[in-house]
């Protein structure tokens, strides 16, 4: 009888390791999508994967949305996955401790706040010293409100990394020109889409029921952390041109506002529209999500400046909800139709385009189903397959050797 071969190749020896940095919910921010990617990294075979997280992200003074944490996210599994929540804001000896037993042979770091510069620059100056290879992905290329300390901070970090990603084109140029980051170390890989659940299924009228909305009213969704860069503002001053041509129309403005909410207070009722607003001036918690994008005909991104995509706008392509945009970072790869892409800060041009869909079923009926097909791309199966071939295009340049003397120049090391 013939003797069964017996492969000497190890399975775990042969896959490509891979450490990301961030964090996951029920912390806030950009955890959702920290959460969804790392889940379909999970399902690649290849890779042995793991994540370096946070234990305590930072106190409630240092967090304008409120408290870091949304108490109704449970904390999620990750099968496959080694999973250590180690790092401590107060506690530098933990950053050191992340950076000294990263098992990566590629760390992701997956940047957010600006309280977090010293964390970020400790791991990362420390995996870099370790002979690992960084790549970090830039979710805002500029900072929203763009202030010089602040693009110090991103000049620090972005001085770690060999390779980066972006979510859309324009964001690759901007982080070229502002950044002087070759295009050739720079991977455009979109923002996969956001998801709520668990979903109740609620329709229109049930979930305006619940917001207090009259169930035939039509309904403008402005969501999200309400800061100077999202254009709230020049909002305001369309909706009394909307209301001109759609008299029972509803303005949902709902989320924590980052300044002073007393400016807008004067607006609305200079304005004389406060009737028709329905504010929720406080952070939506992830169980009540589908209550709001439920409830909207279309949802409204009218940013005056950026230089990302938008958390928000996949929420809205999940919900297959219209959209109207403006022309700035990565909003109009959300949308098909050029009706709903506007000039930022021309109300005239926000009022228009949200009149003509509040009024007109036919077309929101064909950008319900654009938003559909955009959600479609999004999907998260071929994002982690681009991810996946970043960490390798960035290994396969060649890597440098453990404790290596390589200098933290960012930019082309690495690129193809």
């Amino acid at each position: 009888m013939q003797t069964p071969t017996v492969s000497s190749a190890n399975p775990l020896k042969d896959k490509l390791k891979v450490t990301l940095v961030g964090s996951l919910p029920p912390i806030k921010g950009v955890s959702p999508y920290t959460s969804h990617l790392l889940r379909a990294l999970a399902a690649d075979q290849t890779l042995d994967l793991e994540f370096v997280g946070f234990r305590s992200i930072y106190p409630r003074r240092f967090y304008p949305g409120g408290e870091p944490v949304d108490p109704s996210v449970i904390r999620g599994e990750y099968p496959g996955v080694k999973v250590r929540n180690v790092l401590a804001w107060y506690n530098p000896l933990s950053w050191v401790w992340a950076g000294l037993t990263l098992n990566g042979d590629v760390v992701h770091a997956q940047w957010w706040s600006y309280i977090l510069a010293p964390v970020y620059a400790t791991v990362l100056a420390i995996a870099r010293l370790r002979g690992k290879r960084v790549v970090v992905t830039v979710h805002n290329v500029d900072p929203h409100e763009r202030v010089w300390w602040k693009k110090a901070l991103n000049r620090a970090i972005y001085s770690f990394g060999q390779r980066f990603i972006v979510h859309s084109e324009p964001n690759r140029e901007s982080l070229g020109r502002l950044y002087g980051r070759s295009a050739n170390a720079v991977s455009v890989v979109p923002h996969g889409i956001l998801t709520a659940g668990p979903l109740k299924g609620l329709s229109p009228a049930e979930a305006r029921a619940k917001l207090e909305i009259p169930a035939e009213a039509p309904v403008a969704l402005c969501f999200g952390n309400i800061r100077p860069y999202k254009g709230v503002e020049v909002l305001l001053q369309a909706w009394p041109e909307v209301l001109k041509a759609c008299p029972p129309a509803r303005l949902v403005v709902a989320g924590k506002p980052w300044t002073e909410w007393e400016p807008f207070q004067r607006l609305i009722d200079g304005l004389g529209i406060a009737s028709s607003l329905h504010l929720f001036l406080d952070f939506v918690p992830a169980d009540r999500l589908e209550e709001f994008f439920a409830a909207a005909d279309v949802v409204v991104l009218p940013y005056s400046q950026f230089d990302a995509q938008s958390g928000v706008g996949t929420l809205a392509l999940f919900f297959a909800k219209p959209m109207v945009v403006t022309s700035v970072g990565g909003l109009p790869e959300l949308v098909q139709d050029a009706q709903a892409v506007i000039p930022p800060d021309d109300a005239g041009a926000l009022a228009s385009a949200i009149a003509k869909i509040l009024t007109d079923e036919r077309l929101r009926g064909k950008l319900a189903a654009d938003a559909a097909e955009v959600a479609a791309r999004f999907s998260w199966e071929p994002i982690a397959a681009q991810t996946v071939e970043v960490y390798r295009t960035l290994v396969s340049a060649g890597a440098t050797p453990a404790g290596g003397t390589e200098p933290f120049e960012g930019g082309d090391v690495g690129a193809t």
